[in-house]
């Protein structure tokens, strides 16, 4: 039986997320990776925040992110490169993944390595020179790699790397998860647009590669979701504001037959601030889906910060987002999924949102992601 996952490990600097994104380029399979995802949770670069927290506070983060793709993830990961020297990351993506060392010529990574800035690298012994360090830490590694992998590849860093890994498809062959179904999905949006500008840079780092944004709705022709629309080049923009006095049903009547027209597979409502009608969801609640800033039914029919409020205000331990298909009773759908965050005892409503945001923004990806 296949695995759900390929795991690319190797030394940092090998080349792992620029091989990786070749390989899920040619394949059409999602690509991840771990550092990237590990930088999107905590929102800013795994240099700043371990100066801030320190490195426990950070692998901490990086096994909850890698559980996750352990879990939740079909495609191509690529690992930090002490990611499976944890030894619950190394179990976890054991389960679901077939690891390949991702075996660079080491003297084409060291000569990469010293071209860095100072600031891109993490310090383990500064007592030695970088050069010294660095070859301490392949000696380290190198055998970790070798006994951990099931496969092991020497691309050429030198050359282009679809190329190569052209060359190598034979070798991944036989361990290739299916591809997800491709997805043409519509997004309605009546806000700032975080949650769906999320979806673009996921879309943008290969989380994503089976999904086409084809049309994007906005009820407010100034929200800046439609500026973000616009910049993103989605093929079909409808702005639809509504007019004095229009009924909820008359209003969806034109949502329907923009629907129509374009047939999307999914629609995804990203800051939709309109109450779709019994018309509407009887047509279209199936394949629409909602990001609820809760783990609902906790705290149904609040919106936005009023929802955070109140978790804290109940002293609640998680919190999350839930997907859930739109129904004419509000928020009250089937729940498609829920993902949860841990409160913090430092917790406030703006930090919850952000937190929050990034688990609706994950929770549509993963519903995405499935075949």
């Amino acid at each position: 039986m296949k695995k759900q996952n390929i795991v690319l490990i190797g030394f940092r600097g090998c080349g792992k997320t620029t091989f990786g994104h070749a390989l899920a380029r040619i394949t059409n399979l999602p690509f991840a990776d771990i550092d990237e995802e590990i930088e999107f949770i905590l929102g800013e670069p795994s240099e700043k925040f371990i100066a801030k927290h320190g490195f426990q506070v950070f692998r901490e983060v990086e096994q909850r992110v890698t559980h996750d793709f352990c879990r939740n993830f079909s495609g191509i990961v690529a690992t930090g490169s002490s990611t499976i020297e944890n030894s619950k990351n190394f179990q976890n993506l054991k389960k679901t993944g077939v690891f390949v060392f991702v075996n660079t010529r080491f003297s084409d990574v060291k000569k990469y390595l010293l071209s860095l800035p100072a600031s891109k690298h993490q310090r383990v012994n500064p007592e030695l020179s970088l050069s010294a360090e660095i070859d301490q830490m392949w000696t380290q590694r190198k055998g970790i790699y070798s006994a951990s992998a099931e496969i092991e590849i020497e691309p050429d860093m030198k050359a282009s790397a679809e190329e190569e890994m052209k060359k190598l498809l034979p070798v991944f062959s036989k361990i290739l998860p299916a591809p997800p179904e491709k997805k043409n999905i519509a997004i309605f949006s009546s806000s700032n647009g975080t949650t769906f500008q999320g979806i673009l840079e996921a879309k943008k780092r290969g989380r994503i590669p089976n999904v086409d944004i084809s049309l994007f709705v906005t009820d407010q022709p100034k929200c800046l979701a439609l500026e973000k629309a616009k910049k993103a080049k989605i093929r079909a923009i409808e702005i639809l504001p509504a007019p004095p006095d229009t009924s909820r049903e008359e209003y969806d009547r034109s949502l329907i037959n923009i629907l129509r027209t374009h047939n999307p597979d999914y629609v995804l409502l990203a800051g939709w601030m309109r109450i779709l009608s019994n018309l509407y969801c009887d047509q279209f609640g199936s394949v629409t889906l909602n990001a609820h800033p809760s783990l609902l039914p906790k705290f149904s029919g609040l919106k936005g910060d009023a929802v955070h409020q109140q978790v804290l205000e109940h002293e609640e331990r998680y919190t999350g987002a839930t997907i859930h298909r739109v129904s004419a009773e509000v928020d009250a759908g089937e729940t498609v999924l829920q993902r949860k965050v841990l409160i913090d005892q430092d917790d406030t409503v703006e930090s919850l949102r952000t937190k929050v945001q990034k688990q609706e923004i994950l929770g549509f990806c993963e519903v995405l992601e499935k075949r």
